[in-house]
């Protein structure tokens, strides 16, 4: 890897160890019963599409690796379908909240400090790896998807969503919506 992608990786790990994907969205202690269910109501009503892409239901009994689990809400409902989950992320911070939330649940699903970059799973592990809006934070993006086609059973399934910078998602709901959400928010008292 140049020194010019570990230093950008770093600078995102940095980023997400301080500012774990969905936690501005809840106005409940992080780690309790009430911030996972505030984070969750937040994600599929603004990502209504999430559950009917994913369609957790038909992994059940099947092997998922999510890489980027977040918060672990996605997870949750693989874990909650009878999937035997895994989750990893780039940063420790995710990883607690994640392995709390299962925890708060009774979920079963594992959970580990990765990079996407360089998996550390054996070659033919998963039926379903599946990564929602984070592929394309690694300065190696085509190093990942090599990753996910290496630990990915013959005949598995592959679900992974980008944001493109020309989609209407990114423009509009991401650059101007939530930016302005969040400007909104953050100037309000308490």
């Amino acid at each position: 890897m140049s020194e010019t992608n570990a230093n950008l990786k770093e600078r995102v790990r940095a980023f997400w160890q301080e500012n774990p994907c969905g936690t501005k969205f809840a106005d409940a202690p992080p780690g309790s019963r009430r911030f996972y269910e505030l984070v969750e109501e937040h994600r599929y009503q603004k990502e209504w599409h999430i559950p009917t892409a994913a369609d957790f239901a038909k992994m059940k009994d099947m092997r998922v690796l999510e890489i980027g689990c977040g918060l672990g809400t996605d997870g949750a409902q693989f874990a909650k379908a009878g999937a035997d989950y895994t989750g990893v992320d780039l940063t420790e911070a995710a990883v607690e909240l994640a392995q709390k939330r299962f925890e708060l649940f009774h979920l079963p699903g594992t959970f580990r400090t990765a990079d996407a970059e360089q998996l550390d799973f054996p070659d033919n592990s998963f039926d379903l790896v599946y990564s929602h809006g984070v592929l394309h934070h690694t300065p190696d993006t085509a190093g990942a998807v090599k990753e996910v086609r290496r630990v990915l059973k013959p005949g598995g399934l592959a679900e992974v969503m980008l944001y493109h910078r020309d989609s209407y998602n990114y423009r509009i709901n991401i650059s101007l919506l939530r930016r302005a959400e969040f400007i909104y928010c953050a100037g309000m008292p308490g």
